[in-house]
């Protein structure tokens, strides 16, 4: 007899926990994330979330990239579950169901909007991308040491150590592209987040190692979902692979804290 369930295409599920570990791994390259929610609900999302609300899904199939594993989510599972079929029957075939949505996952989130921190990119004087990337790791390693000055001494080492982290990364990327930043000054840092509000916002949160290492997973994520965005918005450009490889980069810092983290605790 036929029903309501005979009429869904077989997909296949994914726990959020098994969701995370797989974004937090080196694997994650792998996968892509579809957040079939509706815009006003991506005020936080998986951090690389590609944004396709469910009605636009047909319409907008082209974006979905054929070559790695989709994972799909909605807020609770029920959406997602359409989602998937959607796709499947337009030929995605590696395809997922995050079962219980973003509700189910324990890990770290971005906040804001698909638009978020791209402001900088479009409205300031830059000569180029890497002009834009080396002022907002600058604007990090301005924001660890600032909060390093006003830390106790165990914490204070903790943060100075992060800062060094955003040094070396500068001078690998002078290394590999044979020139310094411009000396534009831009009060941003990763992720596209204004660094005087986050002095305010996290400056008398951060009195213990593991508030810091969370501070840090947090902004290391937000970074690792800004420049997938930017990948996105320059989609067969130049400039795409680039931001490609700073999101990697910045997925790289994030395992790195996961698991000091992991030790600490």
């Amino acid at each position: 007899m036929m029903n309501f369930q005979s009429l869904q295409t077989p997909i296949k599920s994914i726990s959020g926990d098994e969701t995370r570990k797989i974004m937090a791994s080196a694997e994650h390259s792998l996968y892509q994330l579809v957040d079939v929610r509706q815009p006003g609900e991506y005020k936080g999302h998986i951090p690389g979330a590609l944004l396709i609300p469910l009605g636009e899904l047909p319409a907008r199939f082209s974006e979905i990239d054929l070559n790695r594993k989709a994972i799909v989510y909605c807020r609770s599972g029920v959406r997602s579950q359409t989602g998937c079929s959607i796709l499947t029957r337009l030929g995605c075939e590696r395809i997922y169901n995050m079962e219980g949505g973003i509700i189910a996952y324990n890990g770290e989130q971005a906040e804001g909007n698909v638009d978020s921190g791209l402001e900088y990119f479009i409205n300031s004087d830059f000569n180029s991308a890497y002009d834009l990337v080396m002022q907002m790791e600058a604007g990090l390693k301005f924001f660890y040491v600032t909060l390093a000055e006003r830390a106790v001494e165990d914490e204070k080492q903790l943060l100075l150590n992060m800062a060094r982290f955003e040094d070396g990364h500068m001078n690998k990327l002078c290394q590999q592209f044979g020139k310094k930043a411009s000396d534009s000054e831009l009060n941003v840092m990763e992720g596209g987040l204004d660094q005087e509000q986050m002095l305010v916002y996290f400056g008398a949160q951060l009195n213990s190692r593991e508030n810091i290492l969370q501070l840090g997973m947090k902004l290391e994520a937000q970074a690792f979902d800004f420049y997938c965005r930017l990948a996105r918005r320059h989609r067969g450009e130049e400039t795409e692979s680039f931001f490609l490889k700073m999101a990697d980069d910045e997925q790289q810092h994030l395992l790195k804290l996961s698991k000091e983290l992991d030790n600490l605790l």
